[in-house]
């Protein structure tokens, strides 16, 4: 019986590592719905961070680099991107302290949507991915310099500063547009949160 198991786990387990980080161009467009007609041509893609609540370390070096002051907690942070047919994914977990910006430019899925976007070409054409983020991050160079990709943020202001009227605008598309993310972002953190209960429950 635990070979028969073992066996069907293997099988899921390799079926999950062949698939790709991302969608085809071609399965994108396909999959999405006609709300998304205005990103047509584009290899769209959200992304945003949440956090994964972690005890405090007794370590004063680990308590820095896991200890977010966003959260205001000791945690882990990872990278939630979700692209406009649903594909959903999620980067690798780094500790609380590392700022948005610093995770954007160097956890490495710049890199890799670079490197897929050489590799699917589009009428013999790379199409970059098109990075749709919050003010959080400063990823417009970060993207550039990573295959001359593109990112989509919400305007910068200073703090005693307000919007003007077309930067409202600007910014309340954005804000609708990434509103799903939010719903992937605690999809993915529910899925982790059960797996570990599930390991926890094996212990």
């Amino acid at each position: 019986m635990y070979q028969v198991i073992d066996t069907k786990l293997a099988i899921v387990a390799g079926a999950l590592q062949s698939w790709p980080m991302f969608p085809s161009f071609e399965e994108d467009h396909a999959l999405r719905k006609s709300k998304w007609l205005n990103y047509n041509g584009s290899r769209a893609i959200f992304w945003d961070m949440t956090n994964v609540s972690a005890y405090q370390p007794s370590d004063a070096r680990a308590q820095r680099m896991t200890y977010s002051e966003y959260y205001g907690e000791n945690c882990l942070k990872a990278g939630i991107g979700i692209m406009l047919c649903g594909w959903l994914l999620v980067a690798a977990l780094w500790g609380g302290g590392v700022s948005d910006t610093e995770y954007n430019q160097r956890e490495g899925y710049l890199d890799k949507q670079d490197e897929f976007a050489q590799n699917d070409l589009v009428n013999g054409e790379v199409v970059p991915f098109l990075n749709i983020l919050d003010r959080g991050f400063r990823a417009k160079m970060a993207a550039w310099e990573h295959g001359r990709q593109l990112a989509l943020q919400p305007p910068q202001t200073k703090s005693d500063e307000r919007f003007r009227g077309s930067q409202t605008v600007y910014s309340a598309s954005i804000a609708n547009d990434r509103g799903g993310n939010e719903r992937g972002v605690n999809l993915s953190l529910t899925s982790y949160l059960e797996k570990m209960r599930q390991e926890f429950r094996g212990m």
